[in-house]
């Protein structure tokens, strides 16, 4: 198995993942992706493991529980969502090292 950091040594340019983060009542697990569809099939296994522990209907079909679950969960603060993010690799310099995020020159604040 390939893992991110033998992916990203075989690509020249930067990789995009994909970061998913689901939000409950017990905290909050993140996982990290190289493909958009893993990131909606988590939020679907989410979605029907739990579904019968929430509702009393039956669960809608696989391509829609996911946005389903999580529409009517956000009024219990259950969330999930995802981002696209590059893997920073290394090889550059920053412009201003004392700022760890880049442009902004306030030492990473706004």
């Amino acid at each position: 198995m390939l893992s991110i950091s033998d992916h990203t040594r075989s690509n020249s340019g930067p990789q995009t993942v994909h970061v998913a983060i689901y939000e409950h009542r017990h905290g909050t697990d993140v996982r990290v992706f190289l493909d958009a569809a893993q990131a909606q099939a988590w939020r679907t296994r989410i979605a029907k493991e739990w579904w019968h522990h929430e509702f009393d209907d039956d669960p809608p079909p696989d391509d829609e529980i996911g946005t389903e679950y999580f529409e009517r969960m956000l009024e219990h603060d259950e969330f999930f969502s995802t981002m696209t993010c590059e893997i920073e690799g290394g090889r550059h310099e920053p412009t201003d090292p004392a700022s760890p995020v880049p442009g902004t020159g306030h030492g990473g604040t706004t």
